[in-house]
């Protein structure tokens, strides 16, 4: 295998390594495979429809009842189109595929930039790849990788511009441009990093070539059909990138820190790569969603610094070899901490509506809608309904979201200002934020699975529906199914419980939550052989889930039937999985559970110390 142990680590030439690029690609490529899905890809598919229907780019909110008019459109037209014939042609696969060869290929275009050290610089890349996974995601930006690489291939080399480099750097920005014009100011900015370094020893005749690079820049920006008005985008979303979801250890501190001292080195030499990837240091601190683009564009700085201090270990077979050995524990590092814990969570190609969304229609409920802003994008794409609210935070303000946010506490002024005729939220026993409509006599339970609830307003036109039901025995949105110990003391109770459970797994068979409540209830009513059927059903479900609730209630009923050490490893793997998605409440509760159970093992120890982790919790909670 060739060596490049003797290469200077600014050496210029771009040497391919092709053995390193193909693992580095299939890395990225599984890296982002097997990462987290989010829901603002649905309102991007429907975008694009709704641009294919029309044959025009939206200029205003037809998408909800509560800001419909209001100016809006969107700044990656060209994706949302892409997103929708992708979903139409092979689902979630086709872009999937797509996101996934379009990153990988980024982080592969950067490996020859430190020459010097192919196998240094294919671990800082892959260290790299697994600090970016936030921006792994189905979504516009994941194209932002690939033209930053293009334009740092493009513009690095330190050699004079040509009329091809002008015409390579408009068309990146072009595409850019349109496919997300919210970051596309950033190749602007690389360029003018560029001109200014290179201009300080142009000679003459060279000036014309700077105005034209400039021009390609600024023309492919201005070809986006919202002009240069893109960018004022990129600030709108500043919150964090899944902070509440970031494992106990992040990379992206890592090179933030490796990263400023690499400019510091490299300064000198590689003025256009150090003032690059400060730049976008700067920016992914003020609009935290840069963050994956920041530590790409650090990769190859920081290979390039620590060229100074550590001797370039030829590249032998055998060290390629222990380098893929090094990316496959990489691999495993992140689908531990951040595929098993948040892979699962709802998002495209995670439906968790659907089942809601088919009830609304096949009882032809209408009317105005109340949703959470995390489910708007998916009703958005599952139905026509105009929604309450969804993702699109700088369309609704902040004051609006804030109330949607925290809904709860303002449902009773937000359904009087809005007339809401049904509710469809995410079922979410922990938290329980469903006990404010449980508690008004004017809203009754119509459906519920184990991902969603819709309650109906009993005065509006569906409410024939619920008119004259009484509240439900069986409260499909609470944790624990201890909470029927009352009604199963009772015979005559017992009975009309078993009924509504049985109502309940015909309404929605493929549940979970219905299949461990009626076996809980029939082990209180002394028919356990009954209930083993049932238990295995909801275990192979559960198993295939990974829901957190769900094991919760799974060990509930284990802990009943008296298998405890059962039930305290599932209850440990609740707590891991609720403290990995920021679930405060379901850890908290969990916690009682799991310090009950220590102490019933006979462990006042470990009882002791999870009591503690529930009391932190709690007031964490308040706070």
């Amino acid at each position: 295998m060739k060596s490049h142990a003797q290469a200077h680590p600014h050496e210029s030439p771009h040497h391919p390594h092709r053995p390193l690029a193909v693992l580095l690609f299939v890395l990225v490529f599984l890296t982002a495979a097997y990462s987290v899905h989010e829901t603002g890809t649905w309102l991007h598919i429907r975008t694009g429809a709704e641009m294919l229907a029309r044959h025009a780019i939206p200029e205003a909110d037809s998408f909800s009842h509560t800001a419909s008019g209001q100016p809006w459109s969107t700044d990656s037209w060209l994706s949302d189109i892409l997103f929708k014939e992708l979903d139409r042609s092979g689902g979630l696969l086709a872009l999937a595929l797509l996101k996934c060869s379009v990153i990988a290929a980024a982080f592969a275009l950067l490996l020859p930039l430190s020459p010097g050290s192919p196998l240094l610089a294919a671990g800082v890349l892959a260290l790299g790849a697994v600090a970016a996974w936030p921006g792994m995601i189905e979504a516009p930006g994941f194209f932002d990788f690939l033209f930053l690489a293009l334009l740092i291939r493009v513009l690095r080399p330190k050699r004079s511009f040509t009329w091809a480099t002008v015409v390579q750097v408009g068309i990146v920005e072009l595409l850019w441009s349109n496919l997300n014009g919210s970051s596309a100011f950033i190749g602007l900015g690389l360029v003018a990093v560029k001109v200014v370094k290179t201009s300080l020893r142009a000679g003459r005749g060279e000036g014309l070539r700077f105005v034209a690079l400039i021009a390609a820049v600024l023309a492919g920006m201005a070809l986006n059909p919202h002009g240069f008005s893109i960018i004022r985008h990129t600030f709108l979303n500043t919150a964090p990138v899944l902070r509440s979801h970031l494992p106990w250890f992040n990379f992206y501190s890592v090179f933030v820190l490796a990263g400023a001292a690499a400019t510091w080195i490299c300064l000198q030499q590689e003025f256009f790569l150090s003032v690059s990837a400060a730049g976008l240091l700067v920016l992914s601190l003020v609009a935290p969603v840069q963050q994956p683009l920041y530590v790409l564009a650090a990769c190859p700085l920081i290979a390039l610094a620590c060229g100074h201090f550590v001797h370039p270990p030829r590249d032998t077979l055998g060290r390629v070899a222990r380098m893929a050995l090094g990316f496959a524990v990489l691999f495993a590092w992140h689908w531990y901490t951040v595929y098993v814990p948040l892979g699962r969570l709802p998002g495209y190609g995670r439906p968790a509506l659907g089942g809601a969304v088919n009830f609304l229609k096949a009882n032809g409920v209408t009317g105005r809608m109340f949703n959470e802003p995390e489910t708007g994008d998916e009703l958005l794409a599952l139905s026509d309904r105009p929604v309450f609210v969804d993702s699109r935070a700088d369309l609704y303000g902040a004051s609006f979201m804030n109330d949607a946010e925290r809904w709860p506490a303002r449902f009773r002024q937000l359904a009087e200002a809005y007339r809401f005729n049904y509710v469809v939220i995410r079922n979410r026993r922990a938290a329980y934020p469903a006990r404010v409509l449980d508690e008004d006599p004017d809203w009754r339970l119509a459906y519920a699975d184990d991902a969603a609830l819709v309650y109906l307003r009993r005065s509006s036109p569906a409410g024939w529906l619920v008119a004259g039901a009484s509240r439900r025995l069986v409260a499909p949105n609470q944790l624990w199914p201890e909470a029927m110990d009352a009604l199963l003391v009772q015979p005559s109770r017992g009975a009309k419980v078993l009924a509504e459970l049985d109502a309940w797994i015909v309404q929605s068979p493929e549940s979970v939550e219905p299949l461990l409540w009626k076996a809980y209830a029939l082990d209180r009513m002394h028919m356990s052989p009954k209930a083993e059927r049932l238990l295995e059903v909801a275990r192979d479900r559960i198993a295939r889930r990974r829901d957190p609730e769900l094991m919760a209630g799974l060990g509930s009923v284990l802990e009943r039937r008296g298998l405890v050490q059962e039930a305290i490893r599932l209850y440990q793997g609740v707590a891991l999985l609720s403290r990995r998605q920021g679930e405060r409440g379901l850890e908290a509760a969990v916690s009682l559970r799991l310090a009950a159970a220590w102490r019933q093992a006979g462990d006042a120890a470990r009882a002791g110390r999870w009591e503690m982790r529930a009391r932190e919790l709690a007031s964490l909670n308040e706070d």
